[in-house]
């Protein structure tokens, strides 16, 4: 039995939010493109679970790890765009390149705290690589060319170390999209 009280709650977060969510989808935004298909697959379950008798707890699982990953990702996009831009989405869209940047250290970072981790140079520098970058972006500094670059080379270095193939949430739902037809 599936309890369908994160369904409930997801009703509520997407009513809550639906605006800014329209406002970006409206605008093209590339800060909305990064978890597109992860709401995509999250909708078609919520949709699912209503619809079919078969749901099942595998899709459960799946719903709720995209609804709690859209829900973080909007969370830390709202304080941005609150307190950085004043409420004015075309100046985050100007400034997607930066945020998306935050926001995949973030994810990095997650994918990290998932495994057993020894000291190390290139982690610890990973582990705090997010707090550079929001610095930059509340104090409406450029974020040097150089970070996309050095957050590229850390993350090889430290997942071929760890002996990990990461796969971003990203990736996994727009797989999951695909397998269900809704791209």
């Amino acid at each position: 039995m599936i309890d369908e009280t994160v369904y409930h709650e997801y009703a509520n977060w997407k009513l809550e939010h639906s605006e800014l969510l329209e406002q970006m989808s409206k605008s093209g935004s590339a800060i909305l493109f990064r978890f597109k298909h992860i709401l995509d697959v999250v909708d078609f379950l919520y949709d699912k679970l209503i619809d079919d008798p078969n749901y099942t707890e595998e899709e459960d699982h799946i719903f709720k790890t995209g609804f709690y990953y859209i829900a973080d990702q909007l969370e830390d996009i709202k304080q941005i765009l609150d307190k950085v831009y004043g409420n004015e989405l075309s100046q985050l869209e100007k400034h997607a390149k930066e945020v998306n940047l935050f926001l995949n250290a973030i994810d990095f970072q997650t994918e990290l705290l998932n495994n057993e981790l020894e000291a190390d140079p290139d982690i610890d520098r990973l582990m705090v690589f997010d707090k550079d970058i929001i610095k930059l972006i509340q104090n409406k500094e450029a974020v040097p060319e150089n970070y996309f670059k050095e957050l590229d080379e850390l993350t090889y270095r430290v997942f071929k170390k760890l002996n990990i193939d990461y796969y971003s949430i990203s990736d996994i739902f727009l797989e999951i999209a695909d397998e269900y037809e809704i791209l």
